[in-house]
């Protein structure tokens, strides 16, 4: 199954960068001297235009996320890279449509599979980390550093990649172009956690950009961060709203929510809707226990 990285509704198409706008998979991309972008073959409901990978360096190689186990997408990555030239493959966490291709290229390159500890629960993830990174830790290759921001929220083990050099960050699917994420509880997320986590990218001081592993270069970071802030608080308005008409179940607020939504993505919804309430209970908001229970207004 494939990561739930897109969200119900879409904020607005990306604004097109001329030097960026093709994201045909297979393709490696320069978007600067230390980065290339390759997108994978895997494009869906749930991953956009396909999974993002990046390269990190040139001398000395960092493969972010490399993706679905294809075989003319693990060609193209090393084929960019030149395989003598990978030294790591970093995954900013451990959904299926993320890690697959590391097994590959790990084999190929003798590369050192570097991920934060995936928790009990976690989707199944069934390759040996040679590196367990956590938040401040520095993968230092030639002439440039990534510095590990640990962001739970979308998963427990999610981490965000920040490239010193150009002060640019590496958002996983903690930020994607032109639409929200999925936080949900069956997969290990939280709303709460996530907020906070937005919040820290936001007090980084002098981001130039965003990369996110769906859609294109985000290029105003901090109107992107703001949006997501503003997104998330007018969906929790919008659930106490519609819980002062009368207690309501997750089915029942979902198709309020977002009554136009296509088949393959009810689902997912109604997980977003449960992230927001369990966020509301901690507050002392809502009220209710498990995802098909009736929830209300607390007091």
């Amino acid at each position: 199954m494939a990561m739930m990285s897109s969200a119900p509704t879409i904020n607005g198409a990306a604004k097109a960068r001329p030097e960026m706008a093709d994201l045909v998979p297979g393709i490696a991309n320069a978007l600067s001297q230390l980065v290339r972008r390759i997108v994978a073959p895997n494009p869906g409901l749930m991953t956009g235009p396909g999974t993002n990978t990046y390269l990190i360096g040139i001398d000395e190689v960092a493969v972010i996320d490399p993706g679905p186990d294809d075989a003319k997408h693990v060609e193209a990555i090393i084929g960019a890279a030149m395989s003598e030239r990978i030294k790591w493959v970093v995954l900013t966490h451990t959904h299926p449509d993320h890690w697959p291709a590391a097994k590959a290229i790990v084999a190929r390159t003798g590369a050192m599979l570097c991920a934060m500890a995936a928790p009990p629960k976690a989707d199944k993830f069934d390759l040996r980390v040679d590196r367990f990174i956590a938040d401040g830790d520095l993968i230092d290759g030639t002439e440039w550093g990534l510095r590990v921001v640990h962001t739970p929220g979308h998963a427990p083990n999610h981490a965000c990649l920040y490239l010193e050099e150009e002060r640019s960050i590496f958002t996983g699917d903690h930020v994607l172009n032109g639409t929200t994420t999925v936080v949900s509880p069956k997969r290990g997320g939280d709303m709460a956690a996530y907020m906070e986590s937005v919040r820290r990218l936001k007090a980084m001081r002098r981001l130039t950009r965003l990369l996110p592993a769906h859609g294109d270069v985000i290029d105003a970071p901090y109107e992107k961060l703001d949006e997501y802030l503003k997104h998330r608080a007018a969906r929790e308005r919008e659930i106490l709203k519609l819980l002062g008409g009368g207690p309501l179940r997750i089915r029942a607020l979902t198709s309020e929510i977002y009554p136009d939504l296509v088949e393959g993505l009810v689902e997912m919804a109604r997980n977003q809707v449960h992230a927001q309430l369990v966020k509301l209970r901690a507050e002392g908001k809502v009220a209710g226990t498990t995802f098909t229970a009736i929830w209300k207004l607390s007091g």
